[in-house]
C-alpha cells in the first residue's frame, strides 16, 4: 500500500464506567428510532425488550445478588450501531465504525487537513457529551504513515492524545510503516500454538482428522484478512509457510513426500497461491 502524500489515522474507542454497550441510554436510543422513522409500537417493543433485564457476577465461586440493568444494550444486536448512526455527521475527514470503535482518518499535507481532523474530533467529542457517552482516552492513539510525516498534535476534548508506532485494527497489526512483518510474527506463533494442541490431543494422524482440524482452526490464522496484511518480504513468508509445513508432514503416511507433492496428495495450495487466489477473487469482486 502506497500513501503518495502524508497520512494520519486517529483511532478512537468508545468508553464509559463500563464497556460501550453497556452504556447506551435508553431513552436516547428509543428517541433516535423515532428519528429513524420507526413507528410508536416498534419503539414501544424495543423498550419493553430493553427493561425487566437482570445480571449478576461471580467472584471466586461466590454469586452476588440479582441486580436490575437500567442501561446497555445486548452485545451484539444492531441497536448500537442506530445509536452510534449520528456519530459522523458533519465531518470532514474519514469515519470508519465497527462496534464500538471508530478511525477517523485524513491526510495532512497541509495545515488545513490538520485543522480539519482536530475540527473533526471536537465534533466527537460533542457527540459524546450530548449523548451520555465517553471515550476512553486513554485507548485513543494517533498513527501517522507517510514519508516525513510532520506528526501533528491532536485533542479530544481537553486532553492530547498520545502517538502510536502500530496499532492493532481488528485483529490486524499496522505500523507506521505498513511493515507487515510484525503480523506475520504474531500470527505463524498462534497457528503453531494450536496445531501442538491438535498434535497431543489427538491420537490419530488420519488425513480425515489432520486435515479437517488444519483447515478450521489453525489456517484462520495464516488467512484472515490476508490481502490486507499480506506479506512482502520471503523471511515472512517463510515464518508462514513453516506452520502448514508442520501441519501436513504430521499427517500419516506424508512424513517422507516433499512439501509439494503433499499438497498435491492432500489437495491443498500453498499459501502464496491461497494469498494470489484470494488477490483475484477481492479484485474480480
Amino acid at each position: 500500500m502506497f500513501f503518495p502524500v502524508n497520512f494520519q489515522v486517529v483511532i478512537c474507542s468508545i468508553f464509559s464506567s463500563c464497556k460501550a454497550f453497556d452504556t447506551v441510554l435508553r431513552d436516547v436510543l428509543v428517541s433516535k428510532l423515532e428519528g429513524h422513522g420507526f413507528e410508536r409500537r416498534t419503539t414501544r417493543w424495543t423498550r419493553n425488550w430493553l427493561n425487566g433485564r437482570t445480571e449478576r457476577v461471580t467472584v471466586n465461586g461466590s454469586m452476588s445478588r440479582w441486580r436490575p440493568v437500567t442501561n446497555g444494550v445486548p452485545q451484539g444486536s444492531v441497536l448500537f450501531s442506530i445509536f452510534d448512526s449520528d456519530m459522523d455527521s458533519g465531518t470532514e475527514c474519514t469515519l470508519s465504525k465497527f462496534a464500538e470503535d471508530t478511525k477517523l482518518c485524513g491526510v495532512v499535507d497541509t495545515l488545513e487537513g490538520r485543522a480539519a481532523i482536530q475540527k473533526d474530533l471536537h465534533r466527537l467529542e460533542r457527540w459524546a457529551c450530548v449523548n451520555r457517552m465517553k471515550f476512553n482516552k486513554a485507548k485513543c492513539k494517533v498513527l501517522h504513515l507517510g514519508w516525513d510525516n510532520p506528526k501533528h498534535k491532536y485533542r479530544l476534548g481537553g486532553e492530547w492524545l498520545e502517538s502510536s508506532p502500530e496499532e492493532k485494527d481488528l485483529g490486524v497489526l499496522v505500523d507506521e510503516k505498513l511493515n507487515m512483518s510484525r503480523q506475520c510474527v504474531l500470527a505463524a506463533p498462534k497457528a503453531n500454538r494450536i496445531l501442538g494442541c491438535i498434535k497431543r490431543s489427538v491420537a490419530s494422524r488420519l488425513r480425515e482428522g489432520i486435515l479437517p482440524l488444519y483447515s478450521t482452526l489453525m489456517r484462520p490464522h495464516l488467512e484472515s484478512c490476508i490481502q490486507l496484511w499480506s506479506p512482502q518480504h520471503k523471511k515472512d513468508m517463510d515464518v508462514l509457510d513453516r506452520v502448514q509445513r508442520r501441519a501436513t508432514k504430521m499427517i500419516g503416511g506424508m512424513e517422507h513426500l516433499s512439501y509439494e507433492d503433499r499438497l498435491r496428495e492432500l489437495g491443498l495450495f500453498s499459501l502464496e497461491k491461497s494469498r494470489l487466489r484470494g488477490d483475484l477473487t477481492a479484485a474480480f469482486q
